[in-house]
């Protein structure tokens, strides 16, 4: 049978498109197979990039509540700081928000203290959610910043990253880390300057603090670290620290440079800046020194803008009988003399207060006021003592002159001092995110 030519070359040519056929759909195939792991690919990429990010910020979120958790004192329900009248070496705290264990930190230590906070006891071990929320997941650990936290940083003597006013500048070792880190005026040389320091015994400011923040989502851990301390405020030379002349008159006048509460060494009674002076007239009382001046200028106006944001209660006129705080409830208070303009300043009588007390402007204080914390004044002071006299425990820091009159009896007192400042929002000094 003979074969047709063109028969043969059409069953050819339809062999041949088969084959391109097939090839051609290998090739759909091959690509559709790198499209879809490909897209699964960028799909568990995608997803792995949001959980990390969402870590991320569940642990920015971690520290800002310890941030605020460490404001404030032993008597608030929420605190979360060390409720040790004078601060632990070994005191650390947990916040957890879920079922998370202290020991699920990867840097736990058995040697601390290990706390978990809650309304009802500040020295709870218990573990138990003890966070203020629960919708975002995430754990913290606080605790003092030590000697051996600053050499792991890179302190060493010939870079200092702190005052060492303890004595001791060996290397120290996470089993024996050394004293606690301070921050505030520990550096005699810098008596102006806030630092971070250690001191061979107590003092009279607060520790830094170490926040570690694990943010917790899925799969994904982000860990941030961030140092942070309570504001120091401004430094204290003396019960009565003036820019401009003191003078003080009478026998009924006592100030006391040593520390009421016993916790902080004694000061000066009164420190004026050269060339200011102060005069005594009549026999008042000076314990344990008589006043002094110096060069240690003291930035009044600028801490007392930097502390009135801080301000829980605004005084707008003259007070009489007024109460301001409590023992349990220290505040801050905030007069502006030119707003609205009062041309003899402020004048307060009969008054109990607890906290800070600032006034932009002058200030005259009456019979029967007493104060517990702070008084700055960026213009004069006038005690006026009579009727009732005048009580003051903490300092006075005035940016011109004083002038004290009457019965008065002013103590410096570090520790109320302390619960004055303790309503300041605590401040952050570093921050990093770390990786394990």
């Amino acid at each position: 049978m003979k074969t047709n030519r063109y028969s043969y070359e059409r069953d050819s040519e339809r062999g041949n498109v088969l084959v391109t056929v097939i090839l051609m759909m290998a090739v759909l195939i091959g690509l559709g197979t790198t499209a879809v792991v490909q897209t699964s690919t960028d799909m568990n990429i995608s997803t792995n990039y949001r959980l990390g990010e969402e870590a991320f910020y569940a642990a920015e979120a971690a520290a800002e509540e310890a941030r605020a958790r460490l404001r404030g004192t032993n008597t608030d329900p929420n605190y979360a700081g060390d409720p040790a009248t004078t601060p632990d070496t070994w005191w650390s705290a947990y916040l957890l928000t879920g079922t998370q264990q202290p020991t699920d930190d990867p840097d736990y230590n058995s040697t601390y203290r290990n706390y978990v906070p809650t309304t009802s006891s500040h020295t709870s071990t218990t573990v138990t959610a003890n966070s203020l929320q629960s919708a975002i997941p995430y754990m913290v650990k606080i605790r003092h910043k030590l000697e051996y936290d600053a050499e792991v940083r890179g302190h060493q003597p010939s870079t200092p990253m702190y005052y060492d006013g303890d004595g001791n500048s060996g290397v120290h070792t996470a089993a024996s880390p050394g004293n606690i880190i301070y921050y505030g005026y520990g550096n005699p040389a810098q008596p102006t300057t806030a630092v971070q320091f250690t001191t061979s015994g107590g003092s009279a400011f607060r520790p830094v603090n170490i926040i570690t923040a694990y943010g917790i989502v899925g799969n994904s851990i982000k860990t941030v670290e961030v140092e942070v301390t309570r504001p120091p405020g401004p430094p204290i030379k003396a019960a009565i620290y003036a820019k401009g002349d003191v003078t003080g008159n009478g026998s009924s006048l006592t100030v006391d440079g040593n520390d009421n509460c016993g916790v902080a060494s004694p000061l000066d009674t009164i420190y004026t800046l050269n060339p200011a002076v102060t005069t005594l007239n009549g026999t008042p009382t000076m314990i344990p020194t008589a006043p002094t001046s110096g060069t240690d200028n003291i930035d009044i106006i600028g801490t007392v803008n930097s502390m009135r944001s801080s301000a829980t209660v605004a005084i707008t006129s003259d007070q009489n009988g007024a109460n301001y705080g409590s023992a349990a409830n220290y505040v801050t208070c905030y007069s502006d003399t030119s707003n609205p303009y009062n041309v003899q300043g402020l004048k307060m009588q009969n008054i109990l207060g607890y906290g800070t007390l600032l006034v932009r402007g002058d200030l005259t204080m009456g019979g029967g006021f007493t104060w517990n914390g702070l008084i700055l004044v960026t213009g004069t002071v006038t005690f006026n003592g009579g009727g009732g006299g005048i009580n003051i425990r903490g300092a006075v820091l005035a940016n011109q002159t004083v002038d004290l009159d009457g019965g008065i009896d002013v103590a410096y007192d570090s520790c109320h001092i302390n619960d004055a400042l303790s309503n300041q929002a605590v401040t952050k000094l570093s921050w990093r995110e770390i990786t394990h």
